[in-house]
């Protein structure tokens, strides 16, 4: 078998030197080039892998024949032979490579445009949790049956954040005071004096797209914190570091108004043992969902970028923009609405927010499936995982709506109001 294995990678190491010559010179890559390729995306016939490439599917062994160094170098020739013809199948991060290979000759002989000057991504995932392709090596779809296992990789962790923060000086708190205290005044003294109160904790965050920007006090703040830094030359994590320090001496004069002293506060966080909490089912399937997202554009980035150059009449690039956009979004706020409603005793306060943060998460996932429909209009081959993901995305919205149905009918200050 060695000896086979020898000449089978000579075979692909001779069809590499077949393939097309990519062009290496980035200073002739323009905006004609950009449609060229477009097009032959577009416009290209698909073909079998195993007839562009000249190697024949039989002359692949079964994974079961194969040693374990065997296989690896195997497949090690296969992908740069994939990558020579601007292939690229699109796995999941925990696949193993005897699942890679077996999978990889199992499609050898399927059909898919070849561009010559452009990577290709071949999706290998429909995201049907029913029907996996990769069962025991991919989560991406598993959350919906793990609602009550709190090892699942989708529950929160405890995370050290310390390693990402700045240090800071007594030489920082001399060099950097006259910049503290004048973003300190800037957060308790705003101009505007006409914002309306709460209108920034249930809006979308899409601020050029928004009517009421003059009225509130996170984007009049964003808007003088933006005037304020352009007056200042960029110096490392200095702008970190003078946020940090101006928001603790923030919190530490509130707390000073109680009569509680920081270090005892932080001493009594420190000794409270963390609360050990298996996330919410509606968690589970937003961050499913935001995963999803991320592996389907990853394995449909060419057929996107094509579609975005070749037809902008189409708008595509505003449909993938409101995707990505709310990707991270709805599951953030789900927790939030999940959070303020699963406390033991949660205030009247916590249930306005968790009705609040419910609705702005299903506008984003209205939103999210008018986007995936259009898509599905004009990428008509990607009917099968587009439309699973519209299924997680259509039962996410119906668990949130029985799970807060007050949600619909909260009245978002500014937004849903008529007097302003």
């Amino acid at each position: 078998m060695n000896t086979y294995i020898k000449q089978l990678i000579e075979l692909i190491e001779d069809a590499i030197t077949k393939a097309p010559k990519k062009n290496t010179d980035t200073d002739e890559y323009d905006a004609e080039v950009e449609s060229c390729f477009a097009e032959e995306f577009l416009q290209g016939k698909p073909g079998k892998i195993s007839a562009i490439t000249g190697i024949d599917k039989y002359n692949f062994p079964a994974c079961d024949k194969l040693e374990s160094g065997q296989l690896t170098s195997l497949l090690t020739s296969l992908e740069s032979l994939l990558e020579a013809y601007n292939w690229e199948f699109m796995f999941p991060e925990k696949v193993t490579s005897k699942v890679k290979y077996q999978f990889i000759i199992d499609h050898w002989d399927s059909e898919h445009v070849h561009c010559e000057q452009s990577m290709v991504q071949i999706e290998t995932c429909k995201f049907d949790e029913n029907d996996c392709p990769f069962p025991g090596h991919c989560n991406v779809c598993h959350s919906f049956k793990c609602d009550n296992d709190s090892s699942h990789h989708l529950d929160k962790g405890l995370i050290d954040f310390s390693n990402l923060l700045p240090d800071f000086t007594e030489e920082d708190d001399e060099t950097l005071r006259d910049d503290i205290d004048k973003f300190k005044k800037l957060i308790k003294e705003p101009k505007n004096t006409h914002h309306i109160a709460g209108i920034h904790n249930y809006c979308d965050g899409r601020c050029k797209r928004c009517e009421f920007t003059d009225k509130c006090s996170s984007f009049s703040l964003n808007s003088e914190l933006e005037s304020f830094n352009k007056t200042e030359a960029p110096q490392d994590d200095k702008q970190i570091k003078v946020i940090l320090k101006a928001t603790t001496e923030l919190i530490e004069e509130e707390l000073s108004k109680k009569g509680i002293a920081m270090d005892d506060a932080l001493s009594e966080i420190e000794n409270e043992e963390p609360e050990q909490k298996v996330k919410h089912s509606l968690e589970k399937q937003a961050e499913s969902y935001a995963e999803k997202v991320k592996r389907w554009l990853e394995s449909n980035q060419m057929e996107l970028e094509s579609r975005i150059v070749a037809q902008p009449n189409l708008k595509i690039n505003e449909d993938t923009e409101t995707i990505t956009w709310f990707q991270l979004f709805i599951p953030a706020k789900i927790n939030r609405a999940v959070n303020g409603l699963s406390k033991v005793e949660h205030s009247d306060l916590d249930t306005y927010d968790a009705h609040g943060s419910a609705k702005i998460a299903l506008l984003a996932i209205d939103e999210s499936l008018i986007a995936w429909e259009n898509i599905l209009k004009f990428i008509p081959n990607k009917e099968d995982s587009i439309l699973n993901l519209l299924r997680h995305l259509s039962k996410l919205r119906s668990e949130l709506e029985k799970f807060v149905p007050e949600a619909r009918t909260f009245v978002r200050p500014g937004f849903d109001e008529t007097n302003f």
